[in-house]
């Protein structure tokens, strides 16, 4: 018998290789002007959106494009409208990462929202959850705030970087494993999350030779780790992640994956300690196991496996280190401790044991 949980919606989501191509077929059906929001992905590739231009003329569908750059999700949107009458546009379509799409959401509220996701990442277009503003931790959760479809294709993903791809990958691990652990997670939240994990498992190491299969798969993990921690909230990486962007050089995906072993041994030490039955616990045995790809007779065996496993990935793909000193780094823990959310985080940490977490990885 399953406990009592909360559901939020999900958008309507058309997954596989070539979607893209069927963007302005989609976009039709909602009229024929359309507010596009990109980020750095597409000011890396400006064939991109010239390609997308001829594919909506064809169409007879005008456009006008804006970048979003800023880490500031909320300031972006807020400059975006200033300049624009919305209620003249008839979709919204964000094309890039996770601060394209955020900015979209906030755009898009009383208008259909597309996003069109290019990187294996927060899977953020399959939530209406915005992280930004001045404070990194506000977060806005809103069925307003959900895109209406996704058009999700691996394909942008092919030519992604050996570097870019591996962090990027251990990062949507982090945000699954954190969803999969919550103590707001549920049977919904878990079955999301589950096939993301497995998914990672079997695209992961392939992944990063460039196997498009394995791309696919963890493409695909990073839409459920949207999903997932839609449902069930984003635990203590993710939060460390969203601060320490905001204060280094590190890209997020960069800061989550260089902390991805540290924060979950961290985790997995104190509720062993204080509170071993905890179901997380069980959880992270059984994440250990699918990693390990078989079973372990004890729960520490696979605790280890897990930790082992999370630690030569990040040694042997040489993350970056954080690049704070020790000062700015109990900054960052006292940011993360005040904003503490006791729904989502499975154990409340003291500034000591989490600084010492991040000093691993500094020089």
């Amino acid at each position: 018998m399953h406990g009592n949980f909360k559901a939020t919606g999900l958008p309507e989501l058309l997954f596989g290789r070539d979607v893209f191509d069927d963007l302005s077929e989609q976009v039709s059906l909602f009229g024929t002007k359309v507010l596009i929001i990109s980020d750095a992905y597409m000011q890396e590739r400006p064939s991109l959106l010239e390609g997308i231009s001829n594919v909506l003329s064809q169409a007879s569908l005008s456009y006008v494009h804006f970048s979003a750059l800023s880490k500031d999700t909320q300031g972006s949107s807020k400059d975006i409208l200033k300049k624009i009458d919305v209620d003249k546009f008839d979709c919204v379509v964000s094309i890039g990462g996770g601060r394209a799409m955020d900015v979209g959401k906030l755009v898009s509220v009383d208008l259909p929202h597309i996003c069109v996701p290019t990187t294996a990442g927060t899977g953020a277009a399959m939530n209406g959850v915005i992280f930004g503003g001045e404070n990194v931790h506000q977060v806005t959760q809103a069925m307003a705030l959900l895109p209406t479809l996704v058009l999700a294709d691996p394909t942008f993903i092919n030519d992604m970087e050996r570097d870019d791809f591996a962090a990027r990958a251990l990062g949507v691990f982090t945000i699954l494993l954190e969803a999969y652990v919550s103590p707001k997670s549920s049977v919904l939240s878990d079955a999301l999350v589950w096939s993301g994990l497995e998914a990672f498992a079997r695209g992961f190491v392939l992944g990063l030779d460039g196997n498009e299969a394995a791309r696919d798969d963890v493409f695909y993990a990073s839409l459920m780790a949207g999903a997932g921690s839609g449902q069930a909230g984003f635990g203590l990486a993710h939060r460390l992640a969203c601060v320490i962007e905001q204060r280094s050089d590190l890209s997020y995906a960069k800061a989550s994956a260089t902390l991805s072993a540290e924060i979950c041994d961290l985790q997995i030490q104190l509720l062993s300690d204080g509170f071993p039955d905890h179901p997380a616990m069980d959880k992270y045995s059984l994440v250990g196991e699918l990693l390990a790809g078989r079973p372990f007779d004890a729960c520490e065996e696979s605790y280890a496996s897990l930790i082992g496993t999370l630690r030569r990935w990040v040694a042997r793909l040489e993350l970056p280190k954080l690049g704070l000193t020790e000062t700015e780094l109990s900054a960052v823990c006292q940011d993360v401790i005040t904003h503490w959310d006791t729904e989502v985080l499975p154990i409340r940490l003291h500034e000591d044991d989490l600084l010492d977490s991040l000093l691993r990885r500094t020089d």
